[in-house]
Parts: structure tokens; C-alpha cells; sequence
């Protein structure tokens, strides 16, 4: 009778009671602290009990995310795989340059007011 348990694998994990949706243009490691202070916990304990990853890979998020990491996020979370990747930082630098080129396209003058404004960070604005 518990044979046929035995033979089913691994369940998939229950998605978390709080997951909230990611924001436009948000970055995974900024989301995943956001989880944990929604659950009202530290990052580092949200990684370790939630993710089971160290703080540490956090880092990694910006370019290369753990897979680990990211399958335990989705189940969690109910978030697709793919999206989870597209908000790595290079994804996300390349959304934030397609949303800025269509602003810019909408309103011209709006590049001398982002010059003043984001003073420091003309490489940016000259990269558009």
C-alpha cells in the first residue's frame, strides 16, 4: 500500500500564504528582500529558511541566479522561471532603456529635464 507513495517522488512544495507580485523594473535580489519584509523577517533568514541559500548568492542574482534558487522562489511565489530570469540587473538596465527611449520619444524636452535632475548620470541619458 505504501509502495506506490514511495514511487510518486518528491510533492511539489505549497506556495507561500504572502507572495506579493513583482514591481515593473524590478530587480530580484529587491524583491526578494521585499518578500522577507513582508514576512517580517531578516534577508538573511528569509534566504536560509525560505530559499535555502545563503545571503551570500543574493549577490549572484545580479547576473546569474542560482537555478536552486530560483525554482524554490517560483514555487513559492507562483511566478514563472523566465520572469524570475528577466530581473536580473542586465535585463532589467535593458527594460529601463527601452521605457526611457519611448519617454523620450513621447516628450523630447523631457532630456533637458532629466540632465538637470540626474546630474552625475549623464552616461546614462547619453546611452539612450
Amino acid at each position: 500500500m505504501f509502495d506506490e507513495v514511495e514511487l510518486m517522488g518528491d510533492l511539489p512544495r505549497p506556495r507561500w500564504p504572502l507572495h506579493p507580485q513583482p514591481r515593473p523594473l524590478e530587480r530580484l535580489d529587491t524583491y526578494i528582500r521585499r518578500l522577507a519584509e513582508t514576512y517580517g523577517m531578516g534577508v538573511a533568514t528569509f534566504c536560509r529558511y525560505g530559499l535555502g541559500c545563503n545571503v551570500g548568492d543574493l549577490d549572484r542574482c545580479a547576473d546569474d541566479p542560482p537555478q536552486a534558487l530560483l525554482d524554490r522562489l517560483s514555487s513559492g511565489t507562483g511566478q514563472s522561471i523566465r520572469r524570475l530570469r528577466n530581473m536580473t540587473d542586465a535585463r532589467c538596465h535593458a527594460r529601463t532603456k527601452v521605457v526611457a527611449c519611448w519617454v523620450i520619444r513621447c516628450d523630447p524636452e523631457i532630456v533637458h529635464k532629466m540632465r538637470f535632475r540626474f546630474s552625475g548620470h549623464n552616461d546614462f541619458l547619453d546611452g539612450i
